[in-house]
């Protein structure tokens, strides 16, 4: 039996905003449907392709009081489901304890994360969400065994069905709720799942160790020198790298008018390497910078590869630095206890993504999107891409698949079944057409993404920029 059993939303949003996060193909939609048949416009859809992609995004309902993108917001999950070369498609908002309490008083009532305050606990009512911050399960949607997982930032995640029903707050076999942050890696031998969340009041980050059955097998702190956002990580195929780069809390600040999360260059960088079994780290120091997402780790003999997205500085609403986000390797010697950086690419970039296949193993070719010269629209919002690139990580050629005056976001590998290369397969990527206010799925073959698409698949209706998303083969 579900926890929530709230009737599908059928009307659109009915408020607007000037922040070019909330607005243009960054606005919410409101209605909860589900189409069969969906249009192909361009290619054919592969007959073996046999499961759903699915991905999440920030989806406010009700107009935010304040809002950071991209790290606030309600989780709404757009799923494209494949079976014998049709696609179908559904959407549904993530039914968290926050969005019900708000929904209980017809607005919003939750501060941001930049912008915190106290809620009224007679609107929160007994089970609700406290606050100050919405734990919304908006940023990433996972499957580890039988469980389908919204994920948010360190914070309670959320079970859903296939179909997209909200379960409730996952336990991961406990009894307790269990919090856990937007990315998690998988071992690629015992396929167990190493998470983290961590603290915005403790200088703590709690890893967990889930089986691959979906239960929790232990949990471990690391201590940090100070409360730090660390939204993603690596894991090896004996280590888990944590960087934690100068970017941290203090409650005390809103108080001041300040951020609530601040940029400390003084902090430096700290590259912590620490074994699976959750004894000590040892910790190496590097300039600073910040990341958000890595492609990738893996062991090369006595070696550490990282592939992440290095910013300069962070700042959610400048951007962070004067030079744009660039894909990076780092290359960690434990033995000599050196860490040397050299850049991959020299484009503009976020949301790196490989074949999931090789995490936690040698990979070659990374996969990113990028905004390049041939869209024509005037002051894009942030987080804006039109291209997607392909990144031999050895050489450094690039492909590149460009789509004009089309948005794009986050690519997402799908393999070919039966298939052993590493880009044997296809991209799946959200394109949002401004002029028609129209949204496709473009499948791209993985191998040669400047081909034509080898499929394009009309949605049913808009759906937003999200933020990151999986494949899920059928099972």
């Amino acid at each position: 039996m579900t926890e929530f059993s709230w009737q599908l939303r059928t009307a659109p949003i009915d408020w607007v905003s000037d922040d070019p996060q909330l607005s243009g193909n960054f606005a919410p939609i409101g209605p909860e449907i589900a189409a069969d048949d969906l249009e192909v416009t361009a290619g054919a859809i592969p007959p073996e392709l046999s499961g759903v992609y699915m991905r999440n995004g920030p989806n406010p309902e009700f107009k935010p009081i304040a809002y950071t993108y991209p790290m606030d917001g309600d989780g709404m999950i757009h799923a494209v489901y494949f079976d014998n070369g049709r696609a179908r498609y559904r959407n549904r908002f993530v039914h968290t304890r926050g969005l019900e309490t708000e929904r209980r008083a017809g607005r919003a009532v939750y501060g941001s994360v930049m912008r915190p305050f106290p809620v009224d606990p007679a609107l929160v009512g007994p089970h609700g969400d406290p606050g100050p911050v919405k734990s919304g399960a908006y940023i990433n949607i996972l499957r580890h065994g039988d469980h389908l997982i919204a994920l948010g930032e360190a914070q309670p995640s959320y079970e859903m069905t296939m179909e997209l029903e909200t379960i409730g707050e996952w336990r991961a076999g406990t009894d307790s709720v269990i919090e856990l942050g937007a990315h998690n890696r998988r071992h690629p031998t015992t396929g167990d799942l190493f998470a983290l969340a961590y603290s915005v009041f403790e200088p703590v980050v709690t890893f967990h160790h889930i089986d691959r059955a979906g239960r929790l097998k232990r949990s471990f702190p690391v201590t940090l020198s100070m409360p730090s956002m660390i939204h993603d990580f690596v894991l090896t195929e004996r280590t888990i790298v944590l960087l934690v780069g100068p970017v941290v809390f203090d409650v005390e600040a809103p108080a001041a008018g300040k951020p609530f999360l601040q940029w400390r260059p003084e902090l430096g960088t700290r590259i912590g390497l620490i074994p699976l079994d959750g004894t000590a780290p040892r910790w190496l120091d590097a300039e600073p910078f910040h990341v958000f997402h890595f492609a990738n780790g893996f062991e090369r003999g006595e070696e550490i590869v990282v592939d992440f997205v290095r910013h300069q500085s962070f700042g959610v609403r400048s951007g962070g630095g004067d030079r744009p986000p660039m894909l990076h390797r780092l290359v960690i010697r434990p033995g000599h206890s050196s860490v040397d950086e050299t850049p991959l690419a020299d484009f503009m970039t976020e949301f790196p993504r490989i074949n999931d296949r090789h995490e936690a193993l040698p990979s070659r070719f990374a996969y990113l999107p990028t905004l390049t010269e041939t869209f024509g629209i005037d002051h894009p919002a942030r987080a804006i891409f039109n291209a997607l690139v392909k990144v031999d990580t050895e050489t450094g050629a690039t492909v590149r698949h460009d789509l004009g005056n089309r948005i794009a976001g986050e690519p997402v590998f799908i393999p070919k079944p039966h298939e052993t290369r590493e880009d044997a397969g296809y991209l799946a990527v959200y394109a949002y057409d401004p002029q028609t206010a129209s949204s496709d799925l473009v499948l791209l073959d993985a191998e040669h993404p400047d081909s034509d698409p080898v499929a394009v698949i009309r949605m049913p209706q808009r759906v937003p920029q999200g933020l990151h998303g999986n494949w899920m083969a059928r099972s």
